[in-house]
């Protein structure tokens, strides 16, 4: 057994969530309960990051005061989290006054080691991003990329961390694969940055531009820059559980591209700073796009996550999503592919083969299991099983998920190449109790595997099979659930 940890970006509460966040709240689910089934100990992070200017600009557009505001945002993403079925073990809050003290502590860390200094600064300043961007880094219009909006001209006294003194050391950790990144190409995207030159980063904001923030330690002048606070809380949360020593060691970021560079370069940066072991790895989704487009309120574009569970379950909406979005790139959400995946792998391959093989049991057997010595599928799931944990090294679900499938339709053809209403007519009732067992056995399997994707389905497959729990072990005279139709046609 593994201490395993395993976090999302924190979301900005800034607004409601949407697809996006309910996506990158799925990957990291799948990957704890995955780790979790596997026997090691797992502790997944999951939260809001509240401070900051576009916080506080929101906050005054909608009459609240910003701890109001975001009192009420980082409870639509606690919501979501029990709606989707996410098993977060805690949720981080960066207004927490846990959290400030120990990021006001880490800050004092990287103060001592000779790394954050004070010095007066004009630029040009992102209030979507959060952040000082460069002229060179600005797209053809002159706007931020992502965001687009130009950024605007800032002139002030601020905190400076020396990320500039990091360069080559940062350099050796991407190349020499310490920080590992997934998918892998954009390990040379962030060394091609790098090599480009790192310049120091404002790591504060002077109060009379934005007092919504954690003060400075030691400055009351000032306060934490969001990102200087926001990223610490990876460390903080566990500090706060009291398990940074079980944990940190081998942990594991899922972060979207958008905020790629801050993870890759400014963490493990502030982490050589505070003396503090580097995550084990990144991994770094894409987006979710409407027919090849960025969703947008603006182009009637935007997917409600909440509208596709209400009609076809939270399992079927979770299994799409890892299923047919490419983890580490953007992916498009298409209704008709979502009914294909719903009609013909989940309610076809895995639903309809369920209900027909505990039917047949049932109606052959009485419900009763007959193990046999040997089961036909073994070497097949053990290889299985390999591939699986290998996709899940290199951060591709959607291979996780095709592989199950296909498992799957390996069962499915068996039951039509053995026929066990022909068995059981011919009276061949020994061969039927081997075909039987290699089936239930098989589906067994399927539900295990299958689980950290649909943990709802699979724990009524759980029941159907009347085990306690996926690794289980059927014995002769074990008895069968009823059948229960896991995934029912859709009429629209």
């Amino acid at each position: 057994m593994n201490n395993f940890y395993i976090t999302t970006a924190i979301h900005y509460a800034n607004a409601k969530p949407h697809i996006g966040h309910c996506f990158e709240n799925l990957l990291a689910d799948v990957y704890a309960r995955y780790h979790r089934l596997q026997g090691d100990k797992t502790f997944f992070l999951t939260g809001t990051d509240e401070h900051g200017l576009k916080v506080k600009q929101k906050a005054e557009d909608n009459d609240k005061s910003p701890s109001e505001f975001v009192d009420e945002t980082s409870e639509y993403f606690r919501q979501m989290n029990k709606d989707f079925g996410y098993s977060n073990d805690y949720f981080v809050r960066t207004t927490d006054e846990s959290h400030k003290k120990v990021a006001q502590e880490l800050w004092m860390r990287m103060v001592e080691t000779g790394d954050i200094y004070k010095d007066s600064y004009e630029g040009l300043y992102c209030v979507g991003s959060e952040s000082f961007i460069l002229e060179k880094d600005l797209d053809e219009n002159g706007n931020v990329p992502h965001y687009g909006v130009p950024p605007v001209k800032v002139q002030e006294e601020n905190y400076f961390f020396r990320l500039s003194k990091y360069q080559d050391w940062l350099l050796g950790v991407l190349k020499s694969g310490e920080l590992k990144i997934y998918p892998e190409y954009r390990t040379k995207e962030m060394i091609n940055m790098v090599e480009q030159g790192l310049h120091d980063v404002s790591f504060s904001r002077p109060k009379k531009s934005l007092d919504w923030g954690i003060e400075v330690p030691n400055d009351s002048e000032h306060v934490m820059y969001v990102w200087s606070d926001a990223l610490t809380n990876y460390y903080t949360a566990l500090v706060n559980n009291g398990v940074e020593g079980e944990f940190w060691s081998n942990a594991h970021h899922i972060i979207g591209k958008d905020i790629f560079k801050f993870h890759a370069v400014y963490w493990p940066c502030m982490l050589n700073s505070m003396g503090l072991e580097l995550p084990s790895s990144l991994f770094v989704h894409g987006m979710i796009t409407k027919d090849g487009v960025k969703m947008s309120k603006s182009l009637g574009n935007v997917v409600d996550p909440y509208s596709v569970k209400d009609v076809y379950g939270v399992d079927a909406l979770r299994f799409y999503l890892c299923r047919e979005i490419p983890t580490g790139d953007d992916g498009d959400f298409d209704m008709e592919r979502f009914d294909v995946v719903y009609n013909t792998e989940l309610g076809n391959k895995f639903g309809n083969c369920m209900s027909r093989v505990v039917a047949m049991n049932h109606k052959y057997f009485d419900g009763e299991v007959f193990v046999q010595e040997s089961f036909e599928f073994s070497e097949l799931a053990s290889t299985l099983e390999q591939a699986v944990e290998e996709s899940f090294v290199t951060f591709n679900l959607k291979k996780v998920c095709e592989l199950i499938i296909e498992f799957c339709s390996e069962l499915n053809t068996y039951v039509e190449e053995q026929a066990p209403w022909a068995l059981a007519k011919a009276e061949e009732m020994q061969k039927l109790k081997v075909v039987m067992y290699n089936l239930l056995e098989g589906l067994r399997i399927a539900n295990r595997m299958l689980s950290p994707f649909m943990p709802g389905v699979c724990a009524r497959g759980l029941d159907v099979l009347n085990l306690d729990n996926f690794d289980s072990k059927f014995v002769t005279g074990h008895k069968l659930g009823e059948k229960q139709i896991l995934f029912p046609r859709i009429d629209k």
